[in-house]
């Protein structure tokens, strides 16, 4: 039971904190993606089944509160997961420039693959802008925080990973 409460207070807390960042600092283009390097969290250290699952989650949730494409950010969101999780033998998680590094160049992989697709499926695309080439940094930077207070949360919790 308390493992499920922990779930699903971070799945909300997570998503509102991203939608108020978008609120605030969205129009700017300087905002950071917390979502993706929270589902890069998970996916190191909990496996690709965790970091898909929560990443698929988080994405039908920003889909359904954007005017977007539909499933666009689910796919995104749930590949990084994955993909992440796959890596979690390789890398170390509690390294500090793991973490800014890993999430840098996902973050990367994830504007440009967003852009593609929504270039291709899109009727009306977004336009680029330069500031939007800040976000992988932005997120790179607030990698290490986001890791240490993920962890520190689901040891609050008593849900952190167990050892295999």
């Amino acid at each position: 039971m308390k493992r499920s409460i922990f779930y699903s207070l971070t799945v909300v807390f997570v998503f509102l904190l991203q939608a108020g960042g978008n609120y605030f600092a969205g129009m700017s283009g300087f905002s950071a993606n917390v979502v993706l390097v929270v589902v890069l969290y998970f996916g190191l250290s909990r496996g690709p089944m965790a970091g898909l699952l929560l990443g698929f989650l988080w994405g039908l949730m920003v889909d359904a509160s954007s005017l977007g494409l539909l499933g666009l950010h689910a796919l995104l969101y749930s590949a990084a997961g994955y993909f992440s999780g796959m890596l979690r033998r390789q890398l170390d998680e509690d390294k500090g420039w793991t973490q800014v590094i890993f999430s840098l160049m996902v973050s990367a992989l994830y504007l440009a693959a967003y852009f593609v697709v929504e270039h291709l499926f899109s009727p009306s695309p977004r336009p680029l802008r330069w500031p939007m080439a800040a976000q992988p940094l932005i997120n790179g930077a607030m990698a290490p925080p986001v890791f240490w207070f993920m962890r520190r949360w689901s040891y609050l919790w008593n849900a952190h990973p167990q050892e295999e």
